[in-house]
């Protein structure tokens, strides 16, 4: 027995954004509702998939008449995410409602790593729209194995100027701090964690 899904999509195009990242656009169904850092659960319509069932979170905004999900692929032989990698034009996903995944609470340091960057694109979005400058009163910590791994970093760039740092943990690179993302590391950035 399978899970039911309210909601079923087509695949507009599966774009890749890097070594083991896609970005999976598929049709709004009719009806379907969210806000930024929201996720659903999503699971591919397709034989052999009724128990494979994952979480992604949306990366559009809401006004977009399709959605899109940044995923990290995974490379397990019959695994969900190599599956949405391999998807066509017309194929169908099924989606759930789409649930609180992330939320912004206000001012404050934002910390991520590799793909979980994605859940906070529509929030800045958000956010900038609102007129919050991210670069005055916000700071990001980007953690990722090598440059390679980093995603958006232009944007990124653009959206906290100075107030983006990225720590890579595998590899060196010029201008990038390497290591790990430990509480010295955390004190430096952040003096009220309540």
């Amino acid at each position: 027995m399978g899970f039911i899904f309210p909601y079923k999509a087509k695949v507009i195009n599966v774009i890749t954004i890097s070594h083991d990242v896609i970005l999976l656009r598929v049709t709004k169904p009719f009806k379907f509702n969210f806000v930024a850092g929201q996720a659903v659960d999503l699971s591919i319509d397709k034989p052999g998939y009724e128990l494979s069932v994952a979480p992604f979170t949306l990366v559009n905004e809401a006004s977009d008449d399709y959605l899109e999900f940044v995923i990290k692929i995974y490379p397990n032989s019959n695994g969900l995410t190599k599956g949405i990698a391999q998807l066509l034009p017309n194929d169908v996903v099924q989606l759930s409602k789409a649930w609180d995944s992330y939320e912004y609470n206000g001012r404050g340091t934002f910390i991520a790593a590799g793909t979980g960057i994605t859940p906070f694109l529509p929030i800045f979005k958000d956010m900038r729209d609102k007129g919050i400058d991210l670069k005055k009163e916000h700071r990001l910590i980007y953690a990722n194995k090598t440059k390679e791994d980093i995603l958006f970093y232009t944007k990124l760039k653009k959206l906290f100027s100075s107030k983006l740092f990225v720590t890579l943990s595998r590899t060196k690179s010029k201008n990038l701090h390497f290591g790990k993302i430990d509480k010295d590391y955390l004190i430096k950035f952040i003096k009220n964690t309540e």
